[in-house]
């Protein structure tokens, strides 16, 4: 008798958030951890639950995790497919490109809702342009897709 092992894979969502500052400069969302300082920053993004559709997924975990509900899909970014070590499982995670108005906060905190692993987590938010990405520390497993090629539309190129 032969078994055949089917790798565990984990359906994600990550949401790349653009804002346009009233001089023109384009700014990407990303949090920090308020109890974690240390751990790199990232974007919002989460699991996708068995009932829902990827698109569906990452305006919950937008909302729960930031507390944002006034954002606009620009387009599908991509799937992504990698092994997270710590998760011990591969992962698929689908990327979302949105638009948020000029009047948002500039920083804020928000604590997790929802009943994810983060639930109860607060995170710190802020702003970053493309001209500051070498001054914070952003998870690889993100900072590997915030470049010309994958965004354009951050470092002001047309899409």
């Amino acid at each position: 008798m032969q078994i055949e092992w089917e790798p565990k894979v984990q359906e994600k969502v990550a949401a790349f958030i653009l804002r346009t500052q009233a001089q023109g400069c384009i700014e990407l969302l990303v949090h920090s951890f308020a109890d974690a300082p240390s751990i790199p920053s990232r974007v919002p993004g989460g699991g996708v639950d068995s009932e829902e559709t990827p698109e569906q997924a990452v305006y919950r975990e937008v909302f729960e995790e930031t507390g944002l509900a006034q954002i606009q899909l620009v387009r599908k970014l991509g799937v992504q497919q990698y092994y997270k070590r710590y998760l011990q499982a591969d992962v698929e995670r689908h990327d979302f490109l949105f638009r948020i108005p000029t009047v948002t906060l500039d920083t804020w905190e928000y604590q997790v809702r929802g009943e994810g692993a983060d639930a109860g987590e607060t995170y710190q938010y802020h702003w970053v342009t493309a001209d500051q990405l070498n001054d914070i520390d952003i998870d690889e497993e993100y900072r590997r897709f915030i470049t010309p090629d994958y965004l354009p539309e951050m470092f002001g190129i047309a899409h």
